[in-house]
């Protein structure tokens, strides 16, 4: 039953993900941050947040109509405001506030103060506790704001929600009960995919000794069996083997054993890669004096590439580097400047190649997310492959690959998504390809289930056995 739900809510979730706030949904209902209010610099901001050292990242956004800093220092966010300094503490009316943007059309919002929910697992956990703010709107909408930033971070829809359901929440097992604890939750998915894998095998083991391709059973039969086994038995020889490297591949994706375990862009090689930490010179650039205040941004972001400060800024359409001193848009980052922020995450190390590329690579490629192109790709030559991909355009490592990782591309991505190659990810034969796939493993396991309630319901109950027992007894008597 549980791997014909697996297929059944693989096809779910290849058109309904589970649940997160798009780029696109940020930029059209964050609001325009007016810089003219800002009198605080994000130093003396920080300061009165009370934490020691610097962030590690610094935005300024606007929060509930006024402009605020946002801090993330070791994991965690910390806010304050930018026309005060003081800090902030989200309230039930600010998240209203934030959430408002994103259901115009409700009349009432319902908040509700919350660690945890079906719906706000994954990256917002660094927001919580969180704002559950519930609309009237047509939408059904449900949406997250975070309880650290005041910031709107996840939405949701009755729709999607209910898609979700026959989705995610069955495919990942993704009940709150289990998947809030961490461990216990994958120690399910390991082995119910493990002992799946294992039954899987068996069967197909059993069924190809069935099979006679010249001694052929009565009749001219290749299989000994009919009805309902026989099409157990064919759909197995025939999709067995996707079915097993389905398994394997989920399996792969809790990491077992820490098997194929990839560091990915770790802290230190951003911090490599930015020529250390943000300064408190860099920290208090007067916003208003550097940045024009017709530009109609929504947010801004401190940034260091190779030891120069820039800043990300968002509008409505897109994402622009500016120069920190003049607040001018810059064009992408010159090659070379890049290549040696890269090599700053491998010092000594030489670098095997550095090329920009324009489109994807078997490692970095855009299929179920959009990739940003074109990237600086620079590999190390080191035993573990490790290579880097950069954004000229923004100024940052956006990816990372190494032997482990490169050998989960291959065993996950490739065998579970069946994404081996450029040409097999093209939609719509992508589509036909996996949900036809997905129907056939669906099924062979609807098959098997049927014969295993039939033997079922012939094994006798223990009374039944029982009286057989004492009937051979009084037989024997």
């Amino acid at each position: 039953m549980l791997v014909i739900l697996w297929f059944g809510s693989a096809i779910v979730m290849m058109y309904v993900p589970y649940p997160a706030l798009s780029g696109q949904e940020r930029m059209a209902w964050l609001a325009p941050l007016d810089l003219a209010r800002v009198k605080v610099s994000a130093w003396d901001a920080w300061q009165s947040a009370g934490q020691a050292g610097i962030p590690s990242v610094v935005k300024i956004s606007t929060v509930a109509g006024r402009p605020a800093y946002h801090f993330m220092r070791e994991g965690r966010w910390w806010s304050a405001w930018a026309d005060t300094g003081a800090a902030l503490h989200v309230t039930p009316d600010m998240a209203q506030a934030s959430a408002r943007a994103a259901a115009l059309e409700a009349k009432s919002l319902t908040v509700q103060a919350i660690e945890l929910d079906q719906w706000s697992f994954g990256s917002i956990r660094v927001h919580r506790p969180l704002y559950r703010v519930e609309a009237d709107d047509t939408a059904g909408s449900v949406l997250y704001v975070s309880g650290r930033t005041g910031e709107l971070v996840r939405d949701t829809t009755r729709n999607e929600r209910a898609w979700n359901w026959a989705g995610s929440v069955i495919h990942w097992i993704y009940f709150t009960p289990l998947r809030e604890h961490g461990q216990p939750w994958r120690q399910v998915v390991l082995w119910t995919s493990g002992a799946a894998f294992v039954l899987v095998m068996a069967g197909m083991i059993l069924g190809i000794q069935r099979v006679r391709l010249r001694q052929r059973y009565a009749g001219g039969r290749r299989s000994p069996y009919r009805g309902w086994q026989a099409w157990h038995h064919w759909l197995g020889l025939g999709i067995g083997t996707v079915t097993l490297t389905w398994l394997f591949s989920g399996w792969l994706s809790v990491t077992p054993f820490d098997w194929l375990s990839s560091p990915g862009v770790t802290a230190n090689d951003r911090l490599a890669f930015a020529g250390g930490p943000l300064s408190r010179q860099d920290l208090s650039v007067d916003l208003a004096q550097t940045i024009h205040a017709g530009d109609n941004f929504l947010e801004l972001e401190w940034r260091r590439v190779g030891g120069k400060l820039f800043f990300v800024a968002l509008d409505r359409a897109r994402q622009t580097l500016l120069d920190a001193g003049s607040g001018a848009v810059l064009p992408p980052i010159p090659e070379q400047v890049l290549v040696q922020a890269v090599r700053a995450t491998r010092p000594g190390t030489p670098v095997l190649t550095a090329e920009v590329i324009d489109t994807g690579d078997s490692y970095y490629y855009s299929h179920h997310g959009d990739r940003q192109f074109p990237v600086l790709r620079v590999q190390f030559q080191l035993n573990d492959e490790t290579t880097f991909y950069a954004d000229p355009a923004l100024g940052q490592l956006v990816g990372h690959a190494d032997r482990n990782s490169k050998w989960n591309r291959w065993l996950f991505n490739g065998l579970h998504q069946l994404d081996f190659a450029a040409a097999m990810r093209s939609r719509p034969m992508w589509d036909v390809l996996v949900v036809s796939l997905c129907m056939l493993g669906a099924m062979l396991s609807m098959t098997g289930l049927v014969l295993g309630i039939r033997r079922l319901r012939r094994v006798p109950s223990p009374a039944a056995i029982i009286g057989r027992a004492r009937q051979n007894l009084q037989k024997s008597e």
